[in-house]
């Protein structure tokens, strides 16, 4: 299992977001998906029930999203837009960092099963600006998806630079 930081700056107004999240967090990355590779022991939970990449390389990968669709084999709010999501991503060394998270992948993929279609936490979000603002339960930053899946306490205290930084260290 993998835990994937997001350096590059998508292109329109999602590469602002990318911009203003690292300006804002002081740090490199924008993103943070947990991925799952082969012999992770988690096949039977992933959406297609293989762990193996696909024709492009593309690994399964879990993480909580603000601008995109969630996808038809979710099993909550399919075609919503924003929330815990289950997606194949190539992960370019261009754009990604990734580290091996000695984690129990079991764990996190059921957590990651558990949790899709969970909506997006805006209000987490909007505390990052106005601290005032509580994030709100049972909804997930990116970050704070991949915190909880890894077992940490207080998965809102995460944002994407810190929980590299945390298992960066680890390693």
């Amino acid at each position: 299992m993998l835990l994937a930081s997001y350096t590059g700056t998508r292109p329109g107004l999602q590469g602002w977001a990318n911009r203003i999240i690292r300006l804002r967090l002081r740090g490199r990355y924008s993103h943070t998906e947990l991925v799952f590779q082969p012999g992770d022991g988690v096949d039977h939970l992933m959406p297609d029930g293989t762990t193996e990449p696909d024709s492009n390389g593309a690994l399964w990968c879990v993480s909580s999203v603000a601008a995109e669709r969630l996808p038809a084999h979710g099993v909550r709010r399919a075609g919503r837009l924003g929330g815990v999501r289950f997606k194949r991503i190539r992960l370019d060394p261009q754009h990604w960092e990734t580290i091996k998270v000695n984690r129990c992948p079991v764990f996190a993929a059921t957590v990651a099963v558990m949790l899709e279609g969970a909506p997006y936490d805006w209000q987490l979000i909007a505390g990052y600006v106005a601290w005032l603002v509580p994030g709100k339960g049972g909804r997930y930053t990116c970050s704070e998806l991949v915190a909880a899946c890894l077992e940490h306490p207080d998965p809102h205290r995460f944002d994407p630079c810190v929980l590299q930084a945390a298992h960066a260290r680890l390693t």
